[in-house]
């Protein structure tokens, strides 16, 4: 059992952090499809590491297939069995990246949603390969970019010049660091937050305080702040963007 920096936000991790689009679940069945072969397609079984509180997970059980959801917090994990209650193909596990508690050779795919960047590279291709059956993997990971990063400033600037926020950023970095020739897409996913929803959802970062923190009231105030310069009759509209980084991993058994 672990605590990640997660740890106590897993209710407005819920609440408050974008699904995936439709379209996105779709183009993924097709590449499954496309890599696999219908058959395979068919009798696959899906690892999504890194799992939350089935954000994703939920989206992709819908595609009929066993899903393994791998969660190392306890308390995302809570959150996370709850919400898959209504999924009978969906079975949680105590696991990280690189020791995910899967049997060796047990899973066709592997997703990962928002989550890549916490991981190390080498050690999420030892465990991929490890679990991956048939000397073959198909690796997926799912980004929601918005428009602005959870702090609502740049983290740093690109070659080109561009400011690169957060979420695309770790969308770039991760598919750079964990895919050697993937196939890229972009799905868009506007999201549009009420006050409540704008609160937990930047209350659901790893960097934001808790509300026993002593800086949160001046947090919360900011966050209400910014809810005020950029809502039109009570909404704030993000024009999210869901990128999608694919790749068919083969490798010698």
């Amino acid at each position: 059992m672990e605590q990640t920096k997660f740890h106590g936000k897993a209710q407005v991790y819920a609440e408050g952090r974008p699904g995936y689009p439709a379209t996105a679940i779709r183009y993924i069945d097709d590449v499954i499809r496309h890599e696999l072969g219908e058959t395979a397609r068919d009798n696959a079984t899906i690892a999504d590491i890194g799992a939350g509180t089935g954000k994703f997970t939920s989206a992709i059980a819908g595609l009929g297939v066993p899903v393994h959801a791998v969660e190392p917090d306890a308390d995302m994990r809570t959150e996370l069995v709850q919400n898959m209650r209504e999924f009978a193909n969906v079975t949680v596990h105590d696991g990280t990246a690189d020791d995910t508690g899967l049997p060796a050779q047990s899973v066709d795919v592997i997703t990962v949603a928002q989550a890549m960047h916490w991981f190390a590279p080498d050690r999420f291709a030892a465990e991929c390969r490890r679990i991956a059956r048939d000397g073959r993997y198909l690796l997926v990971s799912l980004y929601n970019v918005t428009s602005f990063d959870s702090a609502l400033r740049a983290d740093r600037y690109g070659e080109d010049g561009d400011i690169i926020t957060g979420s695309i950023r770790h969308f770039k970095d991760t598919t750079a660091a964990f895919f050697h020739n993937p196939e890229l897409h972009a799905f868009p996913n506007p999201i549009h937050y009420t006050r409540k929803s704008w609160q937990a959802y930047m209350d659901s970062h790893s960097h934001s305080p808790l509300p026993t923190d002593q800086d949160y009231s001046s947090y919360r105030l900011w966050v209400d702040t910014l809810f005020n310069q950029r809502a039109i009759n009570g909404i704030m509209t993000d024009d999210t963007v869901c990128m999608v980084a694919s790749e068919l991993v083969r490798f010698s058994i």
